[in-house]
């Protein structure tokens, strides 16, 4: 009789921060790129690292975009030749970062992209930075996003954790007297 042994224990590890930047795609509205100057247009890419600063601890708290665990949503297309390409030189971190979250809320990276965007162009962003950032650092120091298939009982789940995470501690009434 043969034995098959199988491991369960491999990853893939690489720097987070890397010296080179890779280049990738983003699907843009074409709509709201009418709606920029020619130079806005050209400096758009290079905004992700600037909206995940702004908003990764606000989408990491945020209810899910997604409602089903099982679907990754995209773009909706509304008419042909809707959307545009556009190329862009980001760092592994931000690459990585953007993904983790986009994964977690169950839509594509571009879908997530633009969802940034659109909170920047509401505003959203004037509103919450002060309140998410203040005295603490702009990013949580850990991500860790996980997929469980759960076959035995049929469900699907998604799930971003971060640390530290404030929502963790509990407060009791002791500790609101202390402060």
């Amino acid at each position: 009789m043969e034995t098959l042994f199988l491991n369960t224990n491999f990853e893939i590890q690489s720097p987070l921060q890397e010296p080179n930047s890779e280049v990738v795609t983003f699907l843009i509205p074409k709509s709201y790129l009418d709606r920029l100057n020619p130079e806005d247009q050209k400096k758009l890419p290079k905004r992700l690292p600037l909206l995940l600063k702004k908003y990764a601890k606000y989408i990491a708290s945020t209810k899910r975009l997604n409602k089903k665990a099982g679907k990754t949503l995209y773009q909706i297309k509304t008419g042909k030749n809707n959307m545009k390409r556009i190329n862009a030189r980001t760092r592994t971190g931000s690459w990585a970062l953007l993904g983790a979250l986009a994964q977690a809320h169950g839509v594509s990276r571009c879908y997530l992209f633009n969802y940034l965007l659109w909170l920047d162009d509401l505003g959203v962003g004037d509103s919450i930075v002060d309140t998410l950032n203040a005295g603490v650092p702009t990013f949580h120091e850990n991500y860790r996003y996980t997929l469980l298939l759960d076959l035995l009982n049929n469900k699907i789940i998604r799930k971003l954790e971060f640390e530290p995470n404030p929502f963790k501690h509990i407060f009791t009434y002791r500790d609101w007297l202390h402060t």
